[in-house]
């Protein structure tokens, strides 16, 4: 495991984080063919990932808009038959 300290003046904070060695190597050898310094490619990788991330985030807030609403009735229903003792029992029948 490989620690890197990342380091920027001017309202840039200091962090470390742990990193696989054969990831930091990647990152290095990449950052140096873009003739970039590895703070800056590791800075550019993680707004690319967030702001992929933060674009699925409105996918799925309208998948789960999107399934069918359970009426209040259907949900106490619910919670009775998963509460009974009955529900949890498992009979060794059941799985031959």
């Amino acid at each position: 495991m490989t620690y890197l300290w990342i380091y920027r003046k001017y309202g840039f904070m200091k962090t470390t984080i742990n990193l696989k060695d054969d990831v930091l190597r990647r990152a290095k050898s990449r950052a140096a063919l873009r003739g970039q310094p590895l703070a800056q490619y590791m800075e550019e990788c993680l707004e690319q990932k967030l702001a992929q991330d933060e674009s699925l985030e409105g996918s799925l807030k309208e998948w789960i808009n999107s399934l069918p609403k359970v009426s209040p009735d259907a949900i106490v229903d619910f919670e009775k038959n998963i509460s009974g003792d009955d529900f949890r029992a498992i009979e060794e029948d059941m799985w031959k």
